[in-house]
């Protein structure tokens, strides 16, 4: 990301986890659904969670036998996730990372990388930089699994266009996160090379709507 995006979005985050918000109580549906058809327990053993957040998703797929990896930039958001898996009495490696910093772990150390609803809070080069370090430490024939706001969520619709698909938040608690909400053609765009797969989810509620992209591919085994 730009600095200016840096600052934005990881300030939000760490003042949210910091005042014990966006403490999910369970997994997301939908990534539990799209990783029981998907996660090949014989080849995809290894699964690393990209910005975990406090934890349901992590410690849903360590209850499934998965070797679990987590990187989150929020000291309060790891600890929850260690109290999470104290509770269920299991276990996850879980790292803390600066923004905008290297992954810590060798290339092509996972069998499956995944981002939930994390990628869009970037600029368009944070999100080809984030690509392209999820990319580093997937092993060949590993899996990408990405779940992205698309045009018509409430983070696109509440916010202010800076064009080329960039967006300043304006939802509350969220003000002046930088993102980056692409339509379905740019979406494609900004994964040149790649045969991705596109699938999209979201819900309803009052007048508030949330739509994702879900970008799924494996990497060359070349």
């Amino acid at each position: 990301m730009t600095d200016t995006a840096d600052q934005a979005n990881s300030g939000v985050w760490l003042r949210l986890y910091a005042q014990g918000k966006n403490d999910l109580r369970y997994p997301n549906d939908a990534l539990v659904r799209l990783g029981a058809r998907l996660f090949d327990k014989r080849q995809d053993r290894r699964i690393l969670d990209f910005g975990f957040g406090t934890g349901a998703n992590l410690v849903h797929f360590a209850s499934q036998g998965f070797e679990m990896h987590g990187v989150e930039i929020s000291e309060h958001a790891l600890a929850r996730t260690q109290e999470r898996f104290h509770a269920a009495g299991l276990s996850g490696d879980l790292r803390l990372i600066g923004v905008g910093q290297r992954l810590p772990y060798a290339d092509g150390f996972f069998d499956v990388v995944y981002s939930w609803q994390v990628l869009y809070y970037n600029s368009r080069d944070g999100w080809k930089s984030t690509v392209g370090e999820l990319e580093r430490v997937a092993r060949r024939g590993g899996l990408v699994v990405l779940a992205t706001a698309a045009p018509g969520d409430i983070s696109q619709v509440e916010a202010e266009a800076l064009g080329n698909d960039v967006y300043r938040s304006r939802v509350p608690d969220q003000e002046g996160c930088i993102l980056t909400i692409p339509d379905r053609e740019a979406l494609t765009g900004l994964f040149p090379g790649r045969s991705i797969e596109i699938g999209e989810f979201g819900f309803r509620i009052g007048v508030t709507t949330s739509r994702y992209w879900i970008i799924t591919y494996r990497m060359s085994t070349i």
